[in-house]
């Protein structure tokens, strides 16, 4: 049975832009950074990022106390992080940088 060649080109093109896609959804760019507000909850800030980020703080948002959560990016996710910084489980402010003192 011979596949058609429509079938040969447009699939592993669609699977490509899904898997892509999925690959940028979570972590940090410019136009999400751009959407974060001050006061925000840790679930909204989650929502706008599109994933959990990483603990990295002793405190938790839980916990009331003040609690820095992190994701990869904005640039190159593996040697850039930007940190988010709640207090009270609230939005405070937030720092992009490099990693590695790179």
């Amino acid at each position: 049975m011979r596949r058609s060649t429509t079938t040969r080109i447009c699939l592993p093109a669609a699977v490509a832009s899904l898997a892509s896609g999925c690959a940028s959804g979570c972590g940090v760019n410019d136009e999400k950074l751009s959407e974060l507000r001050r006061g925000m909850t840790y679930a909204e800030t989650a929502e706008v990022m599109g994933c959990d980020g990483r603990q990295v703080s002793a405190a938790s948002i839980a916990s009331g106390d003040f609690a820095t959560v992190e994701w990869d990016g904005p640039a190159q996710r593996i040697s850039t992080r930007t940190q988010l910084d709640f207090e009270n489980g609230r939005l405070l402010s937030f720092t992009t940088g490099r990693r590695f003192g790179l």
